[in-house]
């Protein structure tokens, strides 16, 4: 079905997934930006445009915002935006309240998503060998609001749901002796790098590192479009995750 999708966020991500959603035969129907905001519920705006689903990748101080105003209006939401995880009790909450379907993840990329569960798995075996330590290394771009990435904290909770003896994320901003229960994540920020993050599991005999790294923003963004093809057959609160590997999609 030809989809009328609605972008909230028009900087270099908006406009590939513009790209993508229109590759798959989809219309953009508007765009809306920090000049142009997604209108109030009372807005006559909704009343003369169909829109089957809304995408975000814009500021994560306005994620409540969009989803109390999506839930309310009855259209489903990706949110691809980072950083607003301290805000998710409440926010899905209001989604709830409404309810409305939302769709949200770290990373919207096919190849991340099999990066987590690769990496699950390896925490899995390695939780029987106490020898091997693990930290994780991110990169991005000078232009990233967020540090560490969204990313790296969910490989990071991956890694606590299988290794018994890690139990807390330490991050770069804290200066102290690393702990043996804590999962070390730096950060690096340069130039315009799309997204790397690696996974080292060490101990004194050897070690073994996992990579993703991102080419460019297109996986990020067929992959928002495919969330968005799938809230025409769903309802409810969902993580990209849970689509990926729990509902049928057809990539080309």
């Amino acid at each position: 079905m030809n989809m009328n999708i609605a972008l909230i966020g028009y900087g270099k991500m908006g406009k590939e997934i513009e790209a993508a959603a229109i590759l798959r035969g989809h219309s953009i129907i508007t765009a809306f930006s920090s000049s142009s905001p997604l209108p109030l519920v009372s807005s006559e705006f909704y009343k003369k445009h169909q829109i089957h689903c809304c995408i975000d990748f814009s500021h994560s101080a306005l994620v409540p915002t969009h989803a109390e105003i999506c839930s309310s209006l009855g259209i489903p939401l990706v949110e691809g935006t980072t950083g607003w995880q301290d805000q998710k009790d409440d926010i899905l909450l209001a989604v709830k309240r409404h309810n409305g379907t939302f769709v949200y993840g770290n990373n919207f990329s096919i190849g991340a998503l099999m990066f987590f569960r690769i990496v699950r798995n390896a925490a899995q075996l390695m939780n029987a060998f106490s020898d091997y330590d693990v930290a994780i290394h991110e990169t991005h771009h000078t232009k990233k609001k967020d540090s560490p990435s969204g990313t790296a904290i969910t490989l990071a909770n991956e890694i606590l749901s299988q290794m018994k003896n890690k139990s807390i994320i330490k991050r770069n901003n804290d200066q102290s002796v690393i702990a043996p229960h804590e999962i070390h994540i730096s950060s690096t920020r340069i130039g315009t790098v799309f997204g790397n993050h690696s996974v080292l599991f060490h101990s004194p005999a050897d070690e073994i590192e996992l990579i993703h790294r991102a080419h460019n923003r297109s996986g990020f963004a067929l992959g928002a479009v495919l969330a968005a093809e799938l809230t025409l057959s769903i309802s409810g609160i969902y993580s990209f995750e849970e689509l990926v590997f729990e509902k049928p999609f057809t990539h080309h």
